[in-house]
């Protein structure tokens, strides 16, 4: 609580905390000194008060000398009605020298009991709240010899003898009065003085801290509305040099923002500049790319055509040369066939990359008999898998016998991913393995050839990035199959994803929904 207080005062104005500070600084020391000063004069007035009550006792005691001796009151009375005459005096009385009562005025509290001691000064024997009691001697002088010599020489010893005692209580109330009115008048002087000082100190600080304040105000100003705005060099030494500072600062980032803008407007101008430049550009390679997947449509359109009618005269004259016995002639016939068959797969490959491009690729959804598709796998992929001395084998774990895909585009990714792997294994093993949940069904192609590495798993689905790129690699191919077949699976809703370890083969895996709302509809 305390830290919490101590911030919200360190939060306020220099020219409050400051006023604070002094206010309270002056009223201790003012309280101090009218502490001091109130101790002091009643000292002063009690020590004059009790010198005048222990002389008006020993101005009774002188009076009643002559009425003691002679025994007479009437002497003592008057003295007594002179005491009596002060206001302080509450009571008065003469004693014998046994203390017997000789004559009284005023009552004595009973508690007021003096002892009967032999008093040869005048002294306060009891002081109570309320009262002095004052008791003085009444003596008589006497002369005495002192022995026969002094006596003869007219040598005298001079002694007091004691012969009653005078007793005055006299009240403390003009003390106490006198005190208060003291305390009360200079606890009055102090907080006048602390009230006029407060104000003059207001007023004070207040002229003083206005150029202050002013510079407080730009700042503000200037945070507020973000510009610019310059203040006043008035005031003190120090405020000015703060002022100063604060312009200085204001001109420097006033030129910084001027740069800034200029720079802003620039670049926006530049950038402005740059994009009707990229807008052209783009309009211009989007035309490009339209014509150029037109030109491959058509080309390819073209050039499939007379490819499959060389297929089809090489397989007729392939059965010719069989039924002439002329087997030498066969080999080359079989070279012609396998190289027509590759140009045709290289053909049909761009044929679907401009479809893509062009955005012609329509999906076609129907029911899918997993067997179906299956043999159909197994017999295309095993004459492929024996090439290279390669085991071929085929999983079921799947729990469904049909689902809704596209059947064309899904044989073709299938197909595309195994005949990879029976291209880049050699002497080992393929994997086909089907398996499904209850809302999807997946396809793993896994072989235990050359693998991956990460860099190559990271572009394997770009468009015409081959495993490898170099002049002499041994493994041919257009580099557009997984990146084809990337983009059949995602148009059907799947997904198509790769594990592998360099050296240690690889796995796909092609996921599909087995669920599609109102897709027979």
């Amino acid at each position: 609580m305390m830290k919490l207080k101590s911030f919200k005062f360190s939060e306020r104005s220099i020219k409050a905390q400051v006023v604070t500070f002094i206010v309270i600084a002056i009223t201790v020391m003012i309280f101090v000194i009218s502490l001091v000063t109130s101790s002091w004069i009643n000292q002063q007035y009690r020590h004059l008060m009790l010198t005048n009550a222990m002389q008006l006792t020993e101005g009774l005691a002188k009076q009643a000398v002559f009425s003691v001796l002679s025994g007479s009151e009437q002497n003592a009375q008057e003295a007594m009605e002179q005491v009596q005459g002060f206001e302080s005096v509450s009571a008065a009385r003469i004693l014998l020298e046994n203390y017997e009562p000789f004559i009284s005025r005023g009552e004595f509290p009973v508690s007021v009991q003096v002892e009967h001691t032999h008093w040869l000064t005048t002294q306060v024997s009891i002081e109570t709240e309320e009262h002095w009691f004052i008791i003085s001697p009444i003596t008589v002088r006497l002369s005495l010899a002192e022995n026969d010599n002094s006596s003869e020489s007219g040598t005298n010893h001079v002694s007091h003898e004691v012969i009653g005692y005078a007793e005055v209580l006299y009240s403390k109330a003009p003390l106490t009065e006198a005190q208060n009115q003291v305390t009360l008048l200079i606890a009055s002087i102090g907080l006048i003085s602390i009230v006029f000082f407060s104000v003059f100190l207001h007023l004070g600080l207040v002229k003083l801290f206005i150029p202050l304040r002013n510079l407080s105000t730009t700042m503000q100003l200037a945070e507020t509305t973000k510009e610019y705005v310059f203040a006043e060099d008035t005031g003190a030494q120090e405020i000015k040099n703060m002022a100063n500072s604060f312009n200085n600062m204001m001109k420097v980032l006033q030129k910084q923002g001027n740069d800034i803008k200029l720079h802003r407007d620039r670049l926006e101008s530049e950038v402005k500049e740059r994009t009707t430049e990229l807008v052209d550009a783009r309009d211009a390679a989007i035309k490009a790319s339209r014509h150029k997947s037109e030109f491959i449509a058509n080309i390819s359109h073209e050039l499939r055509t007379p490819i499959q009618s060389i297929i089809g005269y090489g397989e007729l004259v392939t059965e010719e040369l069989e039924q002439e016995g002329k087997i030498e002639l066969i080999n080359d016939m079989d070279r012609i066939a396998n190289n027509s068959q590759r140009l045709l797969s290289m053909i049909n490959s761009l044929l679907d990359l401009a479809k893509v491009e062009s955005g012609k690729i329509d999906v076609n959804l129907t029911e899918v008999n997993i067997e179906r598709l299956i043999l159909i796998v197994r017999d295309t992929i095993s004459p492929l898998a024996s090439k290279n001395n390669n085991q071929f084998s085929i999983i079921q774990k799947q729990t469904i016998s049909l689902f809704p895909t596209d059947k064309e585009k899904l044989e073709q990714v299938l197909i595309n991913l195994l005949g990879n792997a029976c291209k880049f294994t050699q002497n080992g093993e393929i994997r086909f393995t089907v398996e499904s949940t209850d809302s999807s069904i997946k396809f793993i192609v896994s072989d235990t050839g050359i693998g991956l590495s990460k860099e190559q798993q990271s572009y394997i689905f770009e468009e015409f990035r081959q495993v490898d790129a170099s002049q002499s690699r041994k493994f041919s191919g257009t580099g557009l199959g997984l990146a084809i077949s990337k983009v059949f699976i995602e148009l059907i809703g799947g997904t198509i994803t790769v594990e592998s370890q360099l050296g240690s083969g690889s796995m796909f895996v092609v996921t599909l929904p087995i669920h599609r709302d109102n897709q027979f509809s």
